[in-house]
C-alpha cells in the first residue's frame, strides 16, 4: 500500500470531520449561541468547502494551502477548549485540525521526496 493513501485519508478525515463537527455542533448541540447559527456555520465551514475536492483527490497545492488554513482551526480549537460550556467541541476541533495538518504535511513531504528522487535519476 502506498503511504500517501494513508496520509491523504488522514487529511480527508480531518477536513470532512471538521465540516461535520462544525455543522452538527453549531446547528444542534451548542449550549451557548452568541451569533445566529447560520452565520457561524457559514463562517467556519466555507473556507473548508473550497478545498475538500482537492484534498480528496490528492492535489499537492491544495495540501499546502490547507496546512495554512488548519492553523486557524487549531487556534479556534484551543480557544474553545478554555470555554467551560464548549470544552468538548474545542478538543474535537483541535484533534481534527491536527489530523488535517499532519496528513497534509506528510503527504506533501512524501510527494516532494518522490519528485526529487525521480528527477535525480
Amino acid at each position: 500500500m502506498d503511504i500517501t493513501v494513508f496520509y491523504r485519508a488522514l487529511a480527508g478525515l480531518g477536513i470532512l470531520g471538521l465540516v461535520i463537527l462544525i455543522v452538527i455542533w453549531n446547528g444542534w448541540l451548542s449550549p451557548v449561541q452568541e451569533f445566529p447559527r447560520s452565520i457561524e456555520i457559514t463562517v467556519f465551514v466555507a473556507p473548508l468547502l473550497f478545498f475538500v475536492r482537492g484534498v480528496l483527490r490528492g492535489n499537492r497545492d491544495t495540501f499546502i494551502i490547507v496546512m495554512l488554513i488548519s492553523f486557524i482551526y487549531i487556534l479556534i480549537g484551543i480557544w474553545y477548549m478554555y470555554s467551560a460550556e464548549e470544552k468538548v467541541y474545542g478538543y474535537w476541533m483541535l484533534g481534527l485540525s491536527l489530523c488535517l495538518f499532519f496528513g497534509s504535511l506528510l503527504n506533501v513531504w512524501v510527494l516532494d521526496k518522490r519528485d526529487k528522487l525521480l528527477h535525480s535519476k
